[in-house]
């Protein structure tokens, strides 16, 4: 649960036929929202806040989907206003519509110009279309040549692209947002997380709690001991204010209207307690003005198989006319550690077209083709495919494509779609895997139950200057479930939960690939050429797996530059290898040290004989082949006078 929003949507396309012509623009208008009170909050939400990075799009004359915007309560509503931007166009003077619903009412139809061009279209919402925790956009766009024009149905060059910046405004009354449940169901994405003061571990633990559950791997996260300053009614950032005590409650919540914008307050001695509950199962239960958490307990996890139900994906039925796709997104801590996927199994049905054809499946992971099978008995079909070895990394996704020849057209009958599902008891088989914790992606599988993280004061880093650079490595490496274990020295981690430390010298057991003791550094590529080196190595953060008692985790080694600047579009993410320098820019290089390395690390300040090798190189080849050529010349010339001393038969 990486933010509030939680988004299903479901598509499906029907094709239809089209002709050419070129498109021109017309005039664009935006509307504003109605005037309200001044103490009111302006409360904006974009499709690309709902995971649609690049909007919605249509073609081929049909197309319908529905986007769910969470809104947990209509209570704190004002008014709002839905605006999509929309840019359009066809190949062909066609008869083109977009209609919208607002939950199960038409709140607009709008017949789009033949010419093509842009718009912006405006739409009312009242606070009656919130239902069951979400206000459900209903978009439909259908079209239809003359009846005395015949053309192919995949010939149409029509389009409808609403934008990613289309948003759901609404305004709000921060009176009516006063329970935690509110707080967290009417914040914006981006959370700013106040820290204490002091140097409390709890208050550090709770922080990269937040990193993990808010996404600081992708900007969603920014930290700071002082209060955020809110400018104008417009909230883009909702405030979480860390208190730690020494007695009392684990953590207690309460939202405070102590500025234009409302705050979650979280005190306790344990208070990321309270931040998980918001993003768990028992979120419902802080619905009150006063929420006191004492201990959460996570569901178990299921060691050999894992649910595609249980991952989230939208899994629902959809009409087949051509082809359809089912997208089931899963990560490496959705796997328990110390396993990894081995089959697919997947339970598939698809309908039956008049005459009794069915469809294909097939199915595809991280876009590697799997296998495909033929659906012709109209009934479900239990469908299994093997994973080869090493395709499972941190971010998977898994790809159910179902295809069938379209029924219909001739200019007689419209082409007609036919149900195709992927089933419950669909799973991902999981087996023992052989290989030892070696990458980023497996480590994350081990910190699913827990987190040790230790901060060295000889860092000498504030919490604000630290966050950046723990909150996103955090924010990568350790899951949202796992409970962040603080430590008060290095010597306090214990030997069987992976841990992270922050420091400038090794945590480890072992000798790292990079390690500041022996001097002056160069980082060199597989040519030999100097990549990075003195104050530019400087700059950079050192990322490398350890080993220390028998337990492998991570050590952070911050650098003298700017933190990592994660975004959406660009986010901090350590998957494959065991090594990786960071920087503003995120990951510069992530390599594996037991394989294949990227990078060579040398020290010129200290003398060794693989470096006396690598440096005398040429001489040290030339001088073995001289040797060689002057023991093969001694070789033939000793044959030659052995030949020479035999005497002759004659």
């Amino acid at each position: 649960m990486k933010n509030a929003f939680i988004l299903t949507a479901s598509i499906s396309v029907l094709a239809l036929s089209a002709h050419a012509q070129t498109a021109t623009t017309t005039q664009s208008t935006t509307p504003a929202i109605a005037e309200t009170s001044q103490d009111a909050l302006l409360r904006s939400t974009t499709l690309r806040d709902l995971g649609y990075r690049d909007g919605v799009a249509f073609s081929q004359l049909s197309g319908q989907t529905e986007i769910y915007f969470p809104v947990p309560d209509a209570g704190p509503i004002l008014n709002g206003q839905l605006t999509l931007d929309i840019e359009h166009g066809a190949t062909n003077a066609v008869e083109r519509f977009l209609q919208v619903k607002i939950g199960d009412r038409i709140a607009t139809s709008v017949g789009l110009d033949v010419e093509g061009g842009q718009l912006s279209l405006p739409i009312d919402i009242r606070p009656s279309d919130v239902q069951n925790g979400f206000l459900t956009i209903g978009l439909s766009y259908s079209g239809a040549f003359s009846e005395y024009i015949c053309v192919d149905e995949r010939a149409s060059g029509d389009f409808v692209q609403i934008s990613p910046d289309s948003a759901l405004s609404l305004t709000l009354d921060p009176a009516q947002i006063s329970t935690p449940l509110d707080f967290n169901g009417f914040r914006p994405a981006q959370v700013y997380v106040q820290m204490p003061e002091g140097n409390e571990m709890s208050g550090l633990a709770a922080a990269v709690r937040a990193a993990t559950l808010f996404g600081a791997e992708q900007g969603g996260v920014n930290f700071g001991t002082g209060a955020l300053a809110a400018e104008g009614n417009a909230w883009t950032a909702g405030a979480i204010e860390l208190d730690v005590t020494t007695s009392g409650s684990d953590s207690e919540m309460e939202v405070i209207q102590t500025g234009a914008q409302p705050t979650l307050h979280v005190r306790g001695t344990d208070p990321q307690l309270g931040l998980w509950q918001l993003s768990s199962a028992w979120a419902g239960v802080t619905d009150a003005a006063n929420s006191v958490t004492s201990a959460l307990v996570s569901s178990s996890v299921d060691a050999d198989v894992v649910l595609l139900s249980a991952l989230g994906a939208d899994l629902r039925e959809k009409q087949v006319v051509s082809s359809e796709q089912f997208i089931i997104p899963f990560q490496s801590s959705d796997i328990p550690a110390g396993k990894t996927v081995s089959e697919i199994d997947l339970v598939l049905a698809a309908g039956l077209d008049p005459a009794g054809a069915g469809a294909s499946a097939t199915v595809y992971l991280n876009d590697t083709l799997l296998g495909a099978r033929s659906l012709g008995r109209g009934v479900p079909e239990r469908v299994k495919f093997t994973v080869p070895a090493g395709l499972v990394s941190r971010n998977n996704v898994l790809r159910v494509s179902f295809q069938r020849q379209a029924a219909g057209g001739q200019c007689r009958i419209k082409p007609q779609g036919y149900s195709a599902q992927v089933l419950p008891g669909s799973q991902l088989q999981l087996a023992d895997t052989a290989d030892e914790t070696e990458h980023f992606f497996q480590l994350r599988q081990s910190f699913a139950d827990g987190a040790q993280i230790f901060v060295d004061p000889d860092v000498g880093l504030s919490a604000s200057e630290l966050m950046p650079w723990l909150g996103s490595v955090a924010g990568t490496i350790i899951p949202d479930r796992a409970p962040i274990i603080p430590r008060n020295a290095l010597t306090d981690i214990d030997a069987d939960v992976p841990f992270v430390v922050v420091s400038n010298a090794n945590p480890g057991d072992g000798e790292p690939l990079i390690t500041v003791e022996k001097g002056r550094i160069e980082i060199r590529d597989r040519n030999g050429e100097v990549m990075f080196d003195g104050d530019a190595l400087d700059r950079l953060g050192i990322v490398q797996m350890v080993t220390r008692n028998g337990v492998t985790g991570l050590w952070v080694r911050p650098g003298a530059g700017d933190a990592p600047q994660a975004s959406v579009n660009t986010p901090f993410v350590l998957d494959r290898g065991d090594l990786a320098l960071i920087g503003a820019e995120g990951v510069v290089v992530a390599t594996s040290t037991n394989s294949n390395s990227l990078i060579d690390v040398v020290y010129p300040e200290q003398t060794s004989l693989m470096q006396i090798l690598d440096q005398y190189r040429p001489w040290i080849v030339g001088g073995l082949w001289l040797a060689l050529t002057l023991l093969v010349l001694a070789a033939f010339q000793k044959m030659y006078r052995r030949r020479r001393a035999t005497p002759s038969d004659e």
